[in-house]
């Protein structure tokens, strides 16, 4: 649970919470603040009338007065109940920008953190803590319709009642005058009425608290076998993973995790509402007997005549309502400090800061591209062991070069470092003789085009996984197609480049095999036009013949671009002007082909090994 907040810092923070509500959904924001206000007047409009029709029965007043204050009576509810229909429709319909807006935050932030937060496992746990915090147990909904609303109508609610209970403050002339008549005749019979009142507001405020520490701590602890159980469940209703499950029998491996952390999480959960069920027995039974005490004080007011029949229906509606009020006054205070909690992991996570900080250098000269390492080391974060060790080389203009090794040997962590994904832990990089930090993110975006190892394509149109946000140019999207060879494929789907891919989105969705969807990410990258093209082993799942065909393809298509082509394999190498062979994190070799094939070293050792694949 977080430090203890004081009554200023609830009140600043509900403040905060109310602005940010209106700032995601003005709609929902006025919605429940009307909705509030009216309904906490709706139960005194019966008390109201109810005691002046009981006092007017028994006054014998004239029968159009009682009619009128039954027309009022009835006619009052029925336009309150339709203003809170009406408000009713209004939030729910509201509801949906307001969670849309909060969920569209945490994607927002998490596109804006840099790519070495995301990966990091403790920013993991965080974003599923912001989940929470933003529409789940303790979300702002939640807050606004619990807290806020319940603390504005029960504050109204008290200040209406107390106003009604104010009559009994009047002393009546008594014709009984015996010491018990003159105690409920005076102010201090008022006293015991209003502590019988406080005392089970108090009670459900303490008991709250209790209940508070001990869900959160339950919700905290239970973070991680929902995130881990979320995991399994999308592995196991994932088609893309049915092979693998099928073939190898992963089904009760997968189930069995998905069932020990049901379980774990269930567990904890049973234990909190069996402590829940304690708390509110105790609640309950206290209150019942207070609430007794001061129902008993208004009734023998009536008994000895200091109060008339209509009051007592009046007096004794309105301290039902002023305890209930008071009850939920505190403990909704007191429930504040669990929200807080939880919208305080929301905010924690859109409030956390980027890393990288980024220049103000908007252009890189195409024409004149050079990218330097110069000494660069690099060590993932929580890793003692350098996964890249002092690289120096130099990538020019228009050159193409091949970066190989063994799997694990630092290639595709090179990539990271070059896009900015990751800052290098020691040395520098630089394009253009700038230091790489004094670019902007957009200025270092538009230089590259790359073809990850594990590149995505997403379930849109064949035409926006190309194009992807950026407006579609016909004449350019039919070229990019035909240069990697879909032509004749996508002409015989029946919409074309408009075609849907999976079934994730539309029910005709189509699946394309794995050289098409390669063929496809080429494309993409192809469609960009920038000035750096990089292929990061995205063909590693062909066969060596196919992925030598692909490699040999897109080096035509770069053949006026700068380019760097990354595989485990040899099938990229002939072409290019140079090759850095990497080992363990290391530079191990670096020339072109025939020079490393005389060296007889390393690359010689691969391409001897693979020189049969590529022979025709």
């Amino acid at each position: 649970m977080t430090q203890k907040t004081s009554l200023k810092g609830n009140i600043k923070k509900m403040f905060h919470v109310m602005n940010v509500v209106k700032r995601v959904s003005k709609g929902y924001f006025y919605s429940f603040l009307a909705d509030s206000f009216f309904r906490s007047i709706r139960p005194y409009v019966t008390i109201i009338y109810t005691y002046l029709i009981l006092d007017g029965l028994i006054d014998k007043i004239p029968q159009s007065q009682l009619l009128t204050y039954v027309f009022w009576m009835v006619g009052l509810n029925v336009v309150l109940e339709i203003i809170l229909k009406i408000l009713n429709y209004s939030k729910a319909k509201y509801l949906i920008e307001l969670d849309f807006n909060l969920e569209n935050q945490i994607a927002i932030k998490t596109y804006e953190l840099d790519f070495c937060q995301i990966e990091d496992s403790s920013n993991m746990k965080l974003i599923q803590q912001a989940k929470e915090g933003s529409n789940g147990n303790g979300g702002l909904r939640l807050y606004c319709e619990y807290v806020m609303t319940g603390m504005i109508a029960a504050v109204l609610s008290i200040a209406y009642g107390v106003i009604l209970l104010s009559g009994m403050l009047k002393k009546a002339t008594l014709v009984d005058t015996s010491g018990i008549a003159q105690f409920l005749n005076s102010p201090y019979s008022l006293v015991i009425i209003f502590v019988s009142m406080l005392i089970p507001g108090i009670i459900s405020w303490f008991m709250m608290k209790l209940d508070n520490k001990k869900s959160y701590d339950v919700m905290m602890g239970n973070i991680e076998g929902n995130r881990r159980f979320s995991y399994y469940f999308r592995i196991a209703s994932n088609y893309k993973y049915g092979k693998d499950i099928r073939i190898f029998g992963i089904k009760d491996m997968i189930l069995n995790e998905m069932k020990d952390k049901k379980n774990s999480v269930d567990a904890n959960w049973r234990g909190y509402v069996n402590f829940a069920v304690r708390i509110m027995s105790v609640t309950f039974f206290g209150n019942m007997l207070l609430s007794f005490i001061a129902y008993a004080m208004v009734g023998l007011k009536a008994i000895y005549g200091i109060i008339t029949i209509g009051s007592v229906v009046s007096y004794v509606a309105s301290i039902t309502l002023i305890s209930k009020s008071v009850g939920d006054f505190l403990s909704r205070y007191a429930r504040m400090h669990l929200f807080n909690d939880y919208l305080d992991n929301y905010f924690t996570y859109l409030n956390l800061d980027t890393k990288q900080v980024y220049g103000d250098v908007e252009y890189v000269e195409p024409k004149h591209l050079e990218i330097t390492f110069d000494n660069v080391s690099f060590k993932y974060p929580n890793v003692d062991e350098y996964a890249l060790k002092n690289l120096n080389f130099t990538i020019s203009n228009y050159e193409k070069v091949a970066i190989v090794g063994p799997n694990g040997a630092g290639k595709t962590t090179l990539v990271k470092l070059l896009c900015r994904l990751y800052d290098a832990s020691e040395g520098e990089i630089k394009i253009n003789n700038i230091p790489i930090q004094n670019y902007s993110k957009e200025a270092l975006y538009r230089l590259y085009s790359i073809v990850f190892q594990d590149f995505n394509l997403f379930s849109y149109s064949i035409e926006d996984n190309i194009a992807i946000g950026n407006e579609i140019d016909r004449d350019k999207l039919d070229k990019v197609i035909d240069e990697v060879g879909l032509s004749k494929r996508i002409k015989e789907m029946k919409d074309g480049t408009k075609t849907i891919l999976f079934q994730r989105n539309k029910e005709a969705g189509i699946e394309v095999s794995g050289g098409e969807a390669q063929k496809l990410a080429i494309a993409r990258a192809l469609y960009k036009e920038s000035p750096f093209v990089i292929l990061d082993e995205p063909t590693a799942a062909l066969d060596p013949r196919s992925e030598a065909e692909i490699y040999d393809k897109f080096n035509l298509l770069v053949n006026n671009k700068t380019s760097i082509f990354i595989s485990h394999r040899m099938s990229s190498t002939k072409f290019c002007d140079r090759i850095l062979v990497l080992n363990n994190g290391e530079i191990a070799e670096i020339g072109n082909h025939e020079s490393l094939v005389k060296q007889n070293g390393l690359y010689n050792q691969m391409w001897t090994a693979q020189a049969k694949y590529y022979q025709k």
